[in-house]
């Protein structure tokens, strides 16, 4: 397997001490999912302050892409629209 993960079911690779937002962006995907309330796909600031990029891993909570170390094997998908406005309310 080594360093890969899954977005979306599809493979990514990447190197030691990244994110997942960095291997993704480096891959071509910029868009995570649609942010709180919105239709379209977001851009996200990669310093953890706009939460634009939260994922769910193994479909726990979300997590923001952007600060998470990225992990070998690890399903990593678009967050449910509900837990990103659950997340937010948590954390603001």
């Amino acid at each position: 397997m080594g360093n890969t993960f899954f977005w979306l079911g599809h493979p990514v690779g990447f190197r030691s001490g990244e994110t997942f937002a960095a291997a993704l962006r480096r891959c071509g995907v910029n868009d995570l999912g649609p942010a709180m309330g919105e239709l379209r796909g977001r851009y996200f600031c990669g310093i953890g302050a706009c939460q634009a990029c939260l994922v769910s891993v193994n479909g726990a909570a979300p997590v923001e892409a952007c600060l998470t170390p990225a992990r070998a094997g690890v399903q990593v998908t678009m967050a449910a629209p509900l837990a990103c406005q659950v997340h937010h309310v948590v954390t603001a």
